[in-house]
């Protein structure tokens, strides 16, 4: 089987990373080639590179730094820290040189190391090592707007990580969408100084403006893994807003062009899947079945792409890791994972999330349009989705236009429709402010009407403001958003309606010198309060308050660690528990209404840490102890008060660059503070390999164990059954679950979107907690997918 597999493999056309490359683009006007290097030390603000154009690079991506032309290219160093200690220069030196090609742009980078065995390299997975090696990252602001720009990133080994910088945008990864995957070349290897890498980054496989001269920001980052060094050639601040408007200059770019463009991703998929018959008690399989998919990419100018799909097939992504959810109250947000809605769509960010694309289920097919038309961003995403035998239409609009150096104003327009009768439609204007390059206001205004056939349509609004100080030593934010009932934003994602909430955060951050135990460290205080809209507008107290207490340090070797204790209180008057009873057998005997003086002045104390200091392994953990309601299932209302113990861990680990595995354990008990009766306990292992064999060939292994246990909800006094009473009344019993679920994936992925995988996943329930006996298969599946991206 596996000589068979190789030789499939290899008899497969594909572009390496070493080998992709673009078509010719021959400009209308030639340039002169500087007669000597041009040395641009950052830390003396020589940040301004002029145009590092040559007729042709006879440069070979290997990653040695050997080949002539380099002799000649713009030499950037000086670099700058800028974590965990901001200012000073660099731990070690960097060097980069670049070149500016008709068709592409080319880096060289070696990074020095006084200490060469302690560099992390792996053959990571792709936009996956950002934890775990050292890198160099290349940022590009081809439209020089302050506002976005394309990463390019690669650690010792040449191993590529890109995406999108996107100012504003937080969340995991920070600034940087790493989603988006393009085309281009890197090699590294490492040497007995330190690294040396380099990079080929086509013209085609980015976006910028349609002018004959023009100027691209350019900024060149190094982090330090064992330490947690990161510098910087162009000095970065804590103090201003703004990270891209700190970058130098790639200054007289001339007749840059990108020639046609269009990519061709055709997909053939094959499946066999199989599902538990509960009449047979039985696992029966279908016959298996084969199917076709298409992606398009056409470049419509060079700033504007139009993309495209018809059956898009989404069988390698991962499933989403197993979360606790014995006592949620609001729905749990997913992360987008399927790639044709992940490129692109940074254009959808806003300050709420008016647009998650996950509630397109299942698309038949979607197209969508992305880029830049002079200072507008402009997006359009439509689809045609697939669920429960119904095709609701979705259509995205987003326009968002540059103000001033940072500032930007937007609008937005969702449609959701279902048969011409049932709709949803959100629109809505925002805008991100920066002041005085450190003070940031951002605010959104939204309405929404969703209609139901025979019925009146329901008109919502919804809106929000935020504003951030941004410093190095005092910080402070805070934000007020308002959503009355009526709005539903279908093509979004929102917990809560008919609320007003509002919060505020203050903190210091206390600053060491680099390499002392402690390098920095800080308290901050937050407060955050929670309104039902009415009572708000009305000027009567929240329903939900919180103080927290926080401290956090980082600490030499890349330790760090985070503490918070908080006090807050919960106070709903009888008349929003209507339609909630006490009783036994289904029968209510009468209302239930909890006294609110039991949810005052709970405490909960949280404990999160992590190490990355050893060569090969990193491991975090955190714990808590809370009081904190037991929440009624119907209307999210605390019903009970109970103390909640926690705890997580994750341990990576990588014995050979190779190697990499990966293994979590969640834990929750929940106990009734009454009587000290249980009533939920949930615990979630989950294991995860991958087997490197090159930087296109891998082997992936995922099993997780999901444990979630939970009892009655019942009357904290009398200890009897809360019911929920409509047409009829249902006591909210418990539940449990013992679910467990395998994965197994052989990809050969030479580049994004030519690849083949093989492979297989099998969900299994458990009879009782661990207990591995009578283990029932639920489902099962197996898949080979093979698809070539063609460039033209």
């Amino acid at each position: 089987m596996n000589a068979f597999l190789f030789a499939l493999l290899a008899a497969v056309p594909g572009q390496s990373l070493e080998t992709s490359t673009a078509g010719d683009g021959p400009a209308a006007v030639r340039r002169a080639v500087a007669s000597e290097a041009a040395v641009h030390v950052g830390s003396e603000g020589q940040l301004d590179v002029a145009n590092p154009w040559i007729a042709e690079a006879d440069i070979r991506i290997d990653g040695r730094l050997d080949d002539a032309a380099w002799e000649a290219a713009p030499l950037l160093t000086g670099f700058t820290q800028f974590e965990p200690v901001e200012g000073g220069d660099a731990s070690q030196r960097t060097e980069v040189r670049i070149l500016v090609t008709d068709e592409a742009v080319y880096l060289a980078m070696r990074a020095f190391d006084l200490d060469p065995a302690g560099i992390r390299a792996t053959l990571a997975r792709r936009d996956d090592y950002g934890r775990t090696d050292d890198y160099v990252r290349v940022v590009l602001d081809t439209f020089d707007d302050q506002r976005r720009a394309f990463v390019f990133q690669v650690n010792p080994l040449g191993i590529q990580a890109d995406g999108l910088w996107v100012e504003g945008r937080g969340g995991r990864g920070g600034p940087v969408d790493w989603n988006p995957d393009f085309l281009w070349e890197s090699a590294g290897m490492v040497a007995s100084d330190g690294f040396t890498a380099e990079m080929r980054i086509p013209f085609k496989s980015i976006r910028f403006p349609a002018l004959p001269i023009q100027d691209w920001g350019l900024q060149i980052t190094r982090r330090i893994q064992r330490n947690g060094y990161e510098s910087s050639w162009a000095p970065l601040s804590s103090d201003q807003a703004n990270a891209l408007a700190q970058s130098g200059r790639l200054r007289g770019l001339r007749d840059l062009d990108p020639g046609l463009f269009m990519e061709i991703n055709p997909v053939l998929t094959g499946s066999r899947v199989g599902a538990f018959d509960e009449d047979a008690e039985a696992l029966r399989r279908d016959p298996a079945s084969g199917d076709f998919g298409l992606n398009l990419t056409y470049g419509l100018t060079s700033n504007l792409t139009l993309d495209g799909t018809f059956n898009p097939d989404f069988s390698q992504v991962e499933a989403d890791a197993g979360q606790i959810t014995v006592n949620e109250r609001f729905a749990l947000r997913l992360p987008e994972k399927r790639p044709f809605f992940l490129e692109g769509t940074d254009v959808f960010s806003m300050p709420q999330q008016l647009v998650y694309t996950r509630s397109i289920v299942n698309p038949v097919g979607a197209t969508k349009v992305s880029g830049k038309v002079g200072g507008l961003s402009v997006a359009y995403l439509g689809a045609v989705d697939d669920v429960s035998g119904s095709n609701p239409l979705v259509n995205l609009v987003r326009v968002k236009g540059d103000v001033g150096r940072s500032s930007t104003v937007g609008m937005v327009y969702t449609d959701r429709t279902l048969r011409g009768k049932d709709f949803n439609r959100v629109f809505g204007a925002d805008a991100r402010f920066v002041l005085a390059d450190r003070y940031t206001l951002e605010v959104l205004a939204s309405g929404s009407a969703d209609g139901r056939a025979g019925q009146a349509t329901d008109w919502g609004s919804l809106f929000l403001a935020r504003f951030n100080r941004s410093s190095r030593s005092l910080s402070v934010s805070g934000s007020f958003e308002d959503v009355s009932d009526a709005f539903r934003a279908r093509s979004g994602f929102l917990r809560r309606h008919g609320v007003s909430q509002a919060d505020a955060r203050v903190g210091y951050t206390f600053r060491g010198n680099r390499g002392a135990f402690v390098e920095n460290w800080g308290p901050s205080v937050e407060v955050e309060g929670t309104w039902n809209r009415d009572d708000f507008w009305s000027g009567r107290g929240p329903e939900e308050a919180e103080v927290q207490l926080n401290l956090s340090g980082s600490f030499r070797g890349n330790v760090g660690g985070f503490l918070s204790l908080s006090r807050s209180a919960y106070s709903f008057g009888p008349e929003r528990y209507e339609g909630l009873f006490v009783g036994s057998d289904g029968e209510p005997d009468g209302a239930f209404a909890p006294s609110s003086e039991l949810f005052q002045g709970l405490h909960a104390v949280r404990l999160r840490s992590w190490i990355s200091r050893w060569d090969r392994i990193r491991f975090s953990f955190g714990g808590s102890w809370s009081e904190t309601p037991i929440f009624e299932r119907s209307h999210g209302l605390p019903a009970d008060l109970g103390q909640s113990w926690g705890a997580d861990a994750d341990v990576t680990l990588q014995p050979t660059g190779a190697i990499q595995a990966s293994v979590g354990l969640r834990h929750s008990t929940l106990l009734r503070k009454r009587d000290g009766s249980a009533y939920s306990s949930a615990t979630i292992p989950r294991l995860e390999a991958r087997y490197q064999f090159s930087r296109s060939l891998f082997v992936r292994g995922i099993g997780e164990y999901a444990f979630q246990k939970r009892g009655d909800v019942l009357d904290p006094v009398t200890g009897r059954s809360v019911l929920a009473c409509d047409d009829g009344c249902t006591a909210q019993t418990g539940s449990d679950r013992y679910d467990m679920s395998v994965e197994g994936l052989v990809g050969y992925e030479p580049s994004p979107g030519t690849v083949f995988f093989l492979g297989y996943s099998r969900q299994m329930r458990d009879t009782a907690g661990f207990r591995f006996q009578d283990v029932r298969t639920r489902a099962d599946g197996l898949f080979v997918k093979l698809s070539y991206r063609f460039r033209m």
